[in-house]
């Protein structure tokens, strides 16, 4: 990659056209001419006598890009938009089309690239091969046609457009993936992952990550060889299927066994995690011997690393590193990024056309889900997002020389699009208002054999309850959740009432306490689910999601536990059943100690006044509380 060299007086013409803001624009101005100063002190003294490597500037930019990567994230977050998209912003403010502060060079592509071997390695985490075998024929099949569809249309685009079919090729497999973190953030925020849409394209967006992998090491190979011959393409998928396979069984086989060994004998809690990403980097590098994506070995080692007792250690670890290089490979985008170039009328008119086919082969994907009771528009839109695995493709075929800077930037302007537009058009068509319709089979009276029964780890509806009875039976099934998981029936009734009022009971009390004693953070994750939390007990919601954005958390499960409640209950001596109080005031000390009102969970309790004064003075007063919570 050939270094760029920075251009001062450029970057001082860009700030001084920045510098005509409004009056109230002071302060940003006067943090960039600061930076740009720093900068240019740095960079004045780059150059060492020799010509080598000024650590010095790269310690720089490196400080610039984590700082605004961070800042990039956090104002996403507030304006409701995918952090992905802030950091490329980001990028490009910051590099040689705006300000110039930071410049592309060998040491942030390398970190770059350790940035997409970590993001695989997540993914593959994040991937339960129990899952993958049981997405369901709705999701295979919209997983197929999200995938092909769009493929076969990009590739027509970009021979329409008179490109050669080696950049046509790649022009399609960019439009294949769909981002799974983006349009599961949306469905989550709208209260929707119970619901058959939600459940069919999570399913689909992991058949299209596997998918997606095999046909950017099939089409990278291709170019390799410079030849569309049907041998090669046929010779390059054996080979990308035969290193999964043979991959992918090591790991799943040796990976349990070999961890746990060294589980035993290590003395340090790092050994684990260290070795995991050891043999991650391990894996890549078998992968580039075989002439594929490195990040295909990522993929299978994290794939298999999600096997393994330690896997949670693994995985907030891993999140930990991907936390500083992840950031700096979506900023790297940017700042590689050349806007001049996307504003002419070719880029914009190649863009125009991809983001047309792509939405289009997005949407018809749905057509997967054929003899399914479902929202076939929402499940389309749900598959629009091509986020971070797009730009991994556009990234490989810009570095391969197969796209040139127009093609790059028109795949930009595609990923940009779609994953933009995805999560308004997700919100407008689950946001609106749905009545509460009761199944034909509604009964009022419970049955005999009660509203739920378990039977080989599923567990079902006996038969379809009244909506009265959501909190209820909620709190009944996230008891059944931490050994079973529930079966679609039941996810559908629960998604059918998302937007119904709840109404609390004593009932709920002691389903309620039931869970705080007896449950798990499998039934805290059901209840956030199926929206019961953030409905009946919202200030309990606000507490977990402050702390999932806890970084100093590394815990993954530490939003879906309470600290306090886990120590009170652990204590044989204190848990009898005149303990309930106890046991409120520890929930409420938990929430308090997150930033949310504990007070007004209480009241929606609806207990009665001498049990809520006597949960407020242990909540308040009581050094027996403030202890337990310290052990």
């Amino acid at each position: 990659m050939t270094t760029l060299q920075c251009n001062n007086s450029q970057s001082a013409r860009n700030l001084h056209k920045l510098l005509k803001l409004p009056q109230h624009n002071t302060r940003i101005v006067s943090l960039i001419v600061k930076i740009d100063f720093v900068y240019f002190l740095a960079n004045s003294a780059a150059t060492s006598a020799n010509g080598g490597l000024d650590i010095s500037r790269v310690l720089l930019d490196l400080a610039i890009i984590l700082i605004v990567a961070k800042i990039a994230a956090e104002v996403s977050d507030r304006l409701a938009i995918p952090a992905v998209i802030g950091e490329i912003l980001a990028g490009i403010l910051i590099g040689n089309s705006v300000l110039g502060l930071v410049n592309a060079n060998e040491i942030l592509y390398v970190m770059s690239e350790l940035g997409v071997i970590f993001l695989l390695l997540q993914v593959g985490l994040e991937t339960d091969v129990v899952e993958l075998k049981n997405v369901g024929r709705a999701s295979l099949f919209v997983g197929l046609i999200g995938v092909f569809a769009p493929m076969v249309l990009g590739i027509g685009t970009g021979v329409l457009f008179g490109n050669e079919i080696m950049p046509s090729l790649f022009l399609g497999a960019a439009l294949t993936a769909t981002s799974i973190g983006i349009t599961a953030r949306v469905f989550g925020d709208l209260r929707a992952l119970a619901t058959v849409e939600a459940r069919i394209v999570l399913g689909a967006a992991v058949a299209d990550d596997v998918l997606g992998l095999i046909i950017l090491t099939v089409i990278t190979r291709v170019v390799e060889r410079g030849s569309v011959g049907i041998g090669t393409i046929v010779s390059t998928t054996a080979l990308a299927v035969v290193f999964l396979v043979i991959t992918s069984t090591i790991g799943l086989t040796i990976f349990p066994a070999l961890f746990s060994r060294i589980a035993k004998l290590s003395k340090s809690s790092a050994t684990i995690p260290v070795v995991a990403i050891g043999i991650t980097l391990g894996f890549a590098v078998l992968a580039g011997a075989a002439n594929l994506a490195p990040i295909i070995g990522a993929f299978v080692a994290g794939f298999s690393l999600r096997r393994i007792t330690a896997h949670e250690r693994v995985e907030r670890d891993v999140n930990s590193l991907g936390q500083i290089f992840i950031p700096i490979f979506f900023l790297n985008i940017g700042i590689n990024t050349d806007i001049s170039s996307m504003a002419n009328a070719k880029v914009l008119g190649i863009a125009a056309a991809l983001s047309a086919v792509a939405i289009f082969g997005k949407l018809v994907s749905s057509i997967g889900a054929f003899g399914v009771r479902a929202d076939k528009l929402a499940i389309g839109v749900g598959m629009l997002p091509r986020g971070e695995v797009g730009l991994i493709f556009a990234t490989i075929g810009l570095r391969t020389g197969v796209l040139d800077k127009d093609l790059y930037g028109a795949l930009l302007v595609v990923v940009l699009v779609t994953t933009l537009i995805a999560p308004p058009l997700l919100r407008w068509r689950l946001g609106k208002e749905q009545l509460a319709i009761e199944d034909s089979d509604l009964v009022s009276q419970e049955p005999a054999n009660g509203w739920l029964s378990v039977n080989d780890g599923v567990i079902s509806l006996n038969t379809t309850p009244p909506v009265s009875m959501l909190v209820e039976l909620g709190f009944d099934a996230a008891l059944l959740v931490s050994d079973a998981r529930p079966d679609d029936k039941m996810l559908d009734w629960f998604a059918l009432h998302r937007n119904a009022t709840l109404s609390w009971s004593t009932q709920s009390n002691i389903g309620l306490l039931r869970v705080l004693r007896y449950g798990s953070a499998r039934s805290w994750r059901f209840l956030d689910t199926v929206g019961i939390i953030s409905r009946a007990l919202p200030e309990v919601a606000s507490a977990m999601s402050a702390r999932s954005s806890d970084a100093t958390e590394l815990d993954p499960t530490h939003a879906l536990r309470f600290a306090t409640v886990d120590a009170v209950c652990s204590n044989a001596s204190l848990i009898t059943t005149e303990s309930d109080e106890l046991v409120l005031a520890a929930f409420a000390k938990d929430i308090n100690d997150a930033g949310a009102d504990w007070v007004q969970a209480i009241r929606r309790l609806d207990l009665d006044l001498a049990t809520t004064s006597e949960i407020s003075l242990l909540v308040e007063g009581s050094a027996m509380l403030h202890s337990i919570a310290q052990t």
